[in-house]
């Protein structure tokens, strides 16, 4: 049998297979798709991160004395979790689709993702950006508020001090609300605490904890923005 060095069984092995060679820019396409990828996996998992870690700071952790453990569970943020799970997975696939990808082991990678997805979103979150994709969803997707935990079922318990809707009209020392059921309520603020976040305009929909006095006349202690809105130092009393 004739000897045979490697190079040309592999080129036979080429011929019979009928491959054939990429050409240089189409390698250079590939390889720059994938990078994008693997970019936008990691910006789309730097804003899920930022909208997880502001929605976790502005829960309303001060009714979970009212209604207990499973209020806990019911309102983290599992859409934005799963978001950064997948997100990071795909990453990682991406990744390996490059020319480095070979060089680090999955949890390598996925460790470095998770990192980046962190201090990007971080920043993300200290610039105001999460708040605004937050609100934004949910004010113009209506399948994100259908995954997302309804605040509506928690801030509509008007018996037990706790309502919440759209601002219609502002008076000196009342507004008046359009709740979530269509029924109309006359707001007293008088004495109110109001985080410096809510704003008392027509058109803005306000989370209040008071008493309810008498039939659609509710008594504010606080007026709260429907996103976020702890109140803090940063307040003032509507006297």
């Amino acid at each position: 049998m004739e000897n045979k060095d490697i190079s040309q069984i592999a080129l036979e092995k080429i011929k019979e297979s009928g491959i054939k060679p990429i050409s240089k820019s189409v390698f250079n396409t590939k390889k720059i798709f994938f990078w994008f990828l693997v970019g936008f996996s990691v910006v789309v998992g730097a804003i899920s991160f930022s909208v997880t870690l502001f929605i976790l700071c502005n829960n309303d952790w001060y009714l979970y004395g009212r209604y207990g453990l499973g209020f806990i569970f019911k309102t983290l943020p599992y859409f934005w979790v799963v978001c950064l799970l997948i997100l990071a997975l795909l990453g990682e696939f991406y990744y390996r689709k490059t020319p480095l990808g070979y060089r680090h082991r999955m949890v390598t990678t996925i460790a470095f993702y998770i990192v980046a997805t962190v201090v990007f979103g971080s920043i993300l979150h200290m610039i105001g950006m999460s708040e605004k994709v937050e609100k934004s969803l949910f004010e113009n997707v209506s399948v994100y508020r259908g995954v997302m935990f309804d605040k509506n079922d928690v801030w509509f318990h008007p018996e037990e001090g706790l309502l919440s809707g759209e601002i219609i009209s502002v008076g000196r020392d009342t507004v008046e609300l359009i709740d979530f059921n269509g029924n109309i309520w006359a707001i007293n603020m008088k004495n109110t605490l109001v985080s410096k976040r809510a704003k008392i305009e027509v058109g803005e929909i306000i989370k209040i904890i008071g008493d309810n006095d008498k039939d659609d006349i509710f008594m504010a202690n606080e007026i709260r923005p429907w996103i976020g809105g702890r109140i803090n130092q940063n307040c003032c009393t509507v006297r």
